[in-house]
Formats: C-alpha cells, structure tokens, sequence
C-alpha cells in the first residue's frame, strides 16, 4: 500500500517531516540533516513514491519526540532531492515546491502523516498598480543591497535575483535567506497574500542592512 496518494490536484497525504528551528519556504532549496526514527521512516516512505514528496513543516517548540500537536498547520509541500546516507542517520537536499495548510494530522506506520492542501498566493487585484510595482522593485533593490554588503558576489546576486520573476516567489525566497527567527519565518509562510507578504519581507531586509552597515 502506498504511503502518499493524492486525494486531488491540490490536496496531498503526504508523510511528515518535521523541522527544528527552521522554515522552508516554496522555491528554496535548503540542506536537511535527519536521524531521529521517525523521521527516517517519513524520508523512506516518501522515497517510495515517484515524486518523492513531502510534508515539512516546523516544530512549535524544538523536542526530539515530535507530536503532531507541536506541528503548526501550515507548512511547505518539498520534493526531496539528492540524498546520502551515513550512520547518523541522513543528509538530504529539499526543494520546496507549494505552500500548504493541514487539514488532519494522524500516526501513520511509525511516523506521522498529513492531509494537506495547497494555499495559492493571494495576489493583488491589480498586479500593475503603480504602488505595488514600486514596492516590489523596493524589495528587489534592498535584496540585492543587502546580499552586497553580505559579501556575496555581483554575478550570484544578479543570477539569483534574475531568475525569479514573480512576486511572490520572490518574497519567499528572499524570506528563506533571512537571519530572522523561526516565528518570524513563519508569520511569512502563513501569509498568502503576496503585497503584505513583500512589505514586511522588506521590514525584515532594511533592518538586516542596517545590522551589516
């Protein structure tokens, strides 16, 4: 019997990957490191399945015997990329792939299980407003300020910067670079709505160039 089936195209039940002190955001891919049985047995069942999805989703509080109770309900729907094995458990790469919110969490055979839905972003009801474009070239333009004064180099930030054009993938990738607390992270995963999303993502970037300065 397969671990994950897709109920329909936006709702998935999907084994659970839980997430210490971090948040994954849709389009960023980011290094996770996995020994507790529970979730190696989540990774495994997920790898049955040709699409190697699943559900990750950050603790409420960091303890190494997760209950869904300290699972928030909103999470990231991943695709799991190259993975290695060693002794202490595994290192595997995820790309988030979609935004979703729970609708059930239940035990399944040794790890936990959700029923997931996919959360659209909510987009402005006119994407050429005149304030919006502004605000969204504001946030592109301090993104690029900050990742300079990071250190990083002219042509990876140009590369970066360049290769994501939407709005609100944009948001969640610059989000998903932040040095910011998992709270925080996670104020920007639950908000669906793209123009409140980009306004406090540039909060959180002009406060941060003001820390490098």
């Amino acid at each position: 019997m397969e671990t994950v089936t897709e109920i329909n195209p936006k709702r998935h039940r999907l084994p659970v990957l839980p997430l210490r002190d971090m948040v994954l955001f849709p389009g960023v891919t980011a290094p996770i490191g996995a020994g507790r049985p529970g979730t190696l047995r989540a990774i495994e069942a997920s790898l049955k399945n040709e699409d190697r999805l699943i559900f990750a989703v950050t603790q409420r509080e960091t303890s190494d015997a997760v209950q869904s109770d300290n699972l928030y309900m909103h999470g990231t729907i991943a695709r799991i990329g190259q993975l290695q094995r060693g002794l202490g458990g595994m290192q595997l790469l995820l790309h988030g792939e979609h935004r979703a919110t729970v609708l059930q969490y239940h035990q399944g055979d040794g790890f936990i299980e959700a029923v997931v839905h996919e959360a659209a972003d909510q987009q402005p009801p006119d994407a050429n407003d005149p304030a919006f474009l502004a605000l969204y070239k504001e946030v592109r333009e301090r993104a690029s300020e900050l990742g300079q004064k990071s250190g990083l180099p002219d042509d990876v930030i140009q590369q970066v910067v360049e290769s994501v054009t939407d709005a609100g993938r944009f948001a969640d990738l610059v989000a998903g670079y932040l040095e910011i607390p998992s709270k925080e992270r996670m104020l920007l995963l639950e908000t669906p709505e793209v123009e409140v999303r980009l306004r406090r993502v540039l909060v959180h970037v002009q406060r941060q160039i003001q820390l490098v300065n």
